[in-house]
This record gives structure tokens, sequence and C-alpha cells, in this order.
């Protein structure tokens, strides 16, 4: 059954252009009399002009019938100027709002989503949602006027051929209402089967590597072929739904014109109607029986149009990141402390971070070790604000970090992950994401993060592409980019360094620790590392094990006192 709020809200996608759809359907009204007076026309051409051989008339009315045809031209040309640009926007304002969407939703969005098969349903809900700037949809008031003007014009022709139109339409449109029902669910099964298709091509491109590796493409090809043959099979159904509405409407019609021409015949006949009257009454029941099939083609479209507008709600539906309504911006020119206070984290009720607690100082260069899965990106993630703790408080100036505009918040942090992402464009415009940096910063925070030399090097230097995630430049190159693009950020007071040398030499490594070491650029570093060399020098280290803060301490008293510490260390180098 079509969910009657779903169909106004798709119809509400039209209320910014109603302006527009105002004067098309003024327009179609005006073409639409004219496709009225033809009829007409013709009637008085065959019975006044043709039969009675009075060739003036048929002059008259031939001419009459061809500017009238000249003049619905103009009018539908104007329709088209009117149409083309709705037909335009529609599309342009939904891809506004899904990119708007993505870029906005939460991180965890896309940890438990193939970003393919986002991206795939994407695409393909716009195109069947935009197909409502279909003419057809934006006709719908004109064609209820045409259907009941047409039945009208039909009565003070024919009452009694009338009738049988009226007896024909009820069946049209009990056929519809079957194959609505029935496409609309193999639209649904269509849909589902697009989106596996998707997942799979997303999962085919990212392990393309594991694929090869381990001779898995046979598989992976029969995994393909059950999904594409499960979609060819909906996708055959529903064209073998389509064509048996397409010959029920080819039986009704012609059923219909045959009962017409014999009951007409009988008529005239009869004299009870001129034969110009029968081709008049059948002009005018095919400008009846035409908006009857229109509104029959909508009811088709809605059937795909529905549930692409309802995953496609979903979707902008998704939890996205918002500032709370009495956020403020960060205004302090320093941070003085960092707290964590009895943080937990859990996902599907199973926790990575349980009780967390501790203090971070200005000045303070703090490393965050563990062994892997202890839950240092995730207290790192949390700290940035990309998940909510579920319980607990994080504070910054002993306020909290809700407290603050995400926007002015995370410009305190300038950020170094394990795995970053290079724009496919120049090195240059990599490093100067926002094109407010100038060439001596970018060269001072290239020259910080040992990428200067090996850049200026190239035949094309900062011109030169990155590839598609950096991939024309080796691990250590891109890490060295990516960290030139961190360094360079302006203003930020925190820093943080996930294993951001795991790719350099290690010259370049020891060369660029020992600047962090002496930086007062920052308010507080923060590194995960475990490197002997570089704890040695930090501040202070706090040690986590299975989502759990064993110690906080320095290098030698937790080298001495805890074994698990020496084992994680010397089993990480």
């Amino acid at each position: 059954m079509i969910k009657k709020h779903n169909i106004y809200n798709i119809f509400n996608i039209l209320r910014p252009y109603k302006r527009n759809i105002t004067w098309i359907s003024i327009l179609m009204l005006i073409t639409a009399i004219g496709s009225f007076l033809t009829p007409w026309l013709t009637k008085s051409l065959i019975d006044e002009g043709i039969i009675n051989k009075e060739y003036r008339k048929v002059i008259f009315y031939v001419g009459v019938i061809i500017a009238v045809f000249f003049i619905q031209q103009i009018f539908e040309i104007l329709q088209f100027h009117l149409y083309s640009k709705i037909c335009i926007r529609i599309p342009y304002d939904l891809n506004i709002k899904a990119c708007k969407q993505v870029l906005t939703v939460k991180i965890k969005y896309f940890k438990e989503r193939n970003f393919s098969e986002v991206l795939s349903e994407i695409f393909q809900d716009i195109a069947t949602i935009s197909s409502i700037a279909d003419s057809q949809f934006l006709a719908s008031v004109v064609n209820l006027i045409k259907i009941l003007a047409g039945i009208i014009a039909l009565f003070l022709i024919s009452w009694k051929l009338t009738i049988l139109l009226l007896l024909v339409i009820p069946i049209r449109v009990l056929i519809s209402r079957f194959m609505y029902i029935s496409q609309r669910n193999k639209f649904k099964e269509l849909m589902d089967n697009q989106s596996k298709f998707s997942s799979w091509l997303g999962d085919g491109i990212s392990g393309i590597v594991e694929i090869k590796l381990w001779g898995m493409i046979k598989e992976k090809m029969i995994e393909v072929e059950k999904i594409l043959t499960k979609f060819s099979i909906t996708k055959k159904r529903l064209l073998f739904l389509g064509q048996i509405d397409k010959i029920s409407n080819g039986f009704l019609s012609i059923g219909f014109n045959c009962l017409i021409y014999l009951v007409g015949a009988s008529l005239i006949i009869k004299n009870e109607m001129t034969l110009g009257g029968l081709f008049s009454f059948v002009s005018y029941s095919a400008l009846v029986m035409e908006p009857i099939t229109i509104m029959s083609y909508i009811s088709t479209q809605l059937s795909s149009i529905i549930p692409a507008y309802e995953r496609f709600s979903t979707f902008l539906q998704t939890d996205k990141e918002e500032d709370n309504e009495f956020a403020i911006e960060f205004k302090d020119t320093q941070v003085y402390k960092m707290s964590f206070e009895n943080i937990s984290l859990a996902y599907s009720n199973e926790y990575v971070l349980s009780d967390i607690s501790f203090d971070i100082f200005k000045g303070e260069k703090v490393a965050i070790i563990g062994a892997n899965g202890s839950g240092k990106t995730s207290l790192i993630n949390l700290l940035l604000r990309f998940y909510a703790p579920t319980t607990g408080t994080i504070k910054i100036n002993d306020k909290k970090i809700e407290e603050f505009t995400l926007e002015s918040y995370r410009k305190l942090f300038n950020l170094m992950a394990q795995s970053n992402y290079l724009f496919n464009d120049s090195i240059y415009n990599n490093i100067n994401l926002t094109g407010e940096l100038s060439w001596e910063e970018i060269k001072a925070a290239c020259v910080e993060a040992e990428a200067y030399d090996f850049i200026n090097n190239l035949p094309e230097n900062f011109n030169a592409r990155v590839g598609y995630n950096g991939a024309k430049l080796s691990g250590g190159e891109k890490q060295k980019i990516a960290l030139a693009r961190t360094l360079a950020k302006r203003n930020s007071r925190i820093l943080i360094l996930d294993e951001a040398t795991s790719n350099y030499d290690y010259k370049s490594e020891a060369e660029f620790n020992d600047k962090v070491m002496l930086s007062k650029q920052y308010d507080i570093i923060i590194m995960i590392t475990h490197r002997p060399e570089i704890l040695k020098k930090i501040n202070k280290i706090i040690y986590l094990d299975k989502g759990k803060v064993i110690a906080v301490g320095n290098y030698d008293s937790l080298y001495r006192d805890y074994e698990s510490f020496r084992n994680t260390i010397l089993k990480e180098n």
C-alpha cells in the first residue's frame, strides 16, 4: 500500500519550484485547450466541409487546425524552458544534501558500511528520485482537469458511448494498482541486489592484493555471479511486469475502440450520431484515456521512487556530528590542562575502554603505549570527538569538550595518524589543503618533517601529483608529506603523533624526533609510540592494557616495575 506521508514528502521535493510548476501547469492547460479544440474542429471539417462539399470551409478549418498547432508548439517551448530548470535543479539539490550528510555523518557510519556501497546507493537513489521532475508528474493536476473536461465533452457528443468509456476506466485503474504493488516489491529487491553488488565491488577493489596473493579470483567470481544472477532474475521479472502492463493496456485500448466503432456505427445508422461526431468522440476518448494512462505511468514510477526515497531519507537521517544549542567557540589562547575523568567506551555493548582517568598539563610531552587492541586509538578518537564516551567526561581547561563548537575545538589539534589520506592532487595542494598557507610556511613544515629534500629532487617537485591516496609515492614519502601537512596547520595547541614516523628511515626518524622534543610550538604533545629512544625523553607515559590504565609514569619506573610493559617494548622493537 502507498504510504500517504511518503507521497507527500516526495512531492514536497517540488515545493521550492512551485512558481515554475504553476506556470508550467497554466501553459499545459492552455495547450490542453488546443488539444480539445482539434477534435471539434475535425468534426466540423468533416460534417460541414467534406460531407457538404464546402471546400472553403475545408480550407478554413484546416487553417485553424494548423494555427492551433503552431500556438501549442510555442507554449510547449515555454513549458520546456521552465521544466528544464526544475529537471536540472532537483538532482543538484539532492546531491548537495547527500554531500553535506557524507561530510557531517559520524565516523562510525563508515566503519560499519562499505563506502562503495553507500556511494552507489546515493547515486542510484538520487537518479530515481529525480524522475519526479518528469513532465508527467508536473502535469498531474492538469491531467485530472483534462479527464473531467474530456468526459463532459464526450457526454455532449454521445452519452451512450460515454457510459461505455466510464465502465473501462475502473478496469484500467485496477490494473494500475496491481502493477504498482508488484513492481514496487521488485524494485526493492533490485535495489537490495544492487547494494550487494556495490559492496562486493568495494571489497574487491580494497582487497585486490589479498585476492591475488591467495588465489581467490575464482571464488570471488562465483560470489559475484550469484549476486548478478539474482539481479538479472529480478530485472527480468520487472521487465515482464512492464510488458504485461503494456499488453493489458493494448487489449483494453483495442477492445474499447472496437466497441466504440460497433456501437457508434449502430448510432449513425439510426441517425443518432454523425460520422464527424464518431471521429470526434474517438479523438476525445483518446484525450481522456491518455491522462489515465499517464496517471498509471506515475503510479508505476512511484513504485521505484518511494523505495529510493525511503532509503535516501534514512541516509539523511543517519546520526551526524552536530553542536549542541549552547555550544560556544573555544577562545582560550592556550591549553593548560586536559582531563579524562572515569572514561568508558563500548561498541555494541563490548567495552574497549574502562574507567580511564588521567591529567595532562601544559608543556608536557606524553606517550600513550600499549599492545594492539589496548585502546590507544579509541582514546584519541574520543579526544577528537569522533566518538562520544559511554560514560565519563573529557575536559579541556576544566570545561567539558562538548561545550565547544566542533569546528573551533578541532582547530586545537594537529593529528598525524597511522594512515593518512592523500588527495589525487599535487604535493603542494596536499600540504596546503585550505589554500591559506604561504610558501615559507609550507617549506618550513616540509623541512621539519624531513620531506623537503626528496620533494625538491622530484622532476616536478611540489607540482608532482601523488596519485590516488599517494599511490605514486613510497610509504615513507607518503608519510613525510602527510606529516608536513600536519605540521603546517596554523594555530593548533595540541600535536598528536600516532606512529607518525613508522615508515621513516632511522636517520630521518631520529632527526624528526629530536625536533619534536625541542619544540615549543604546542602546549601539549601526545605521541603513540613504542620506540625506547623516544619514550626515555617523554615527560609522562600512560600505559594501557585491555582498555584500562595500568600505570602512569616515566620510562625508567614503568620498565622497572611492570613486566608487561617490558614485554610490550621488547615485542614492538
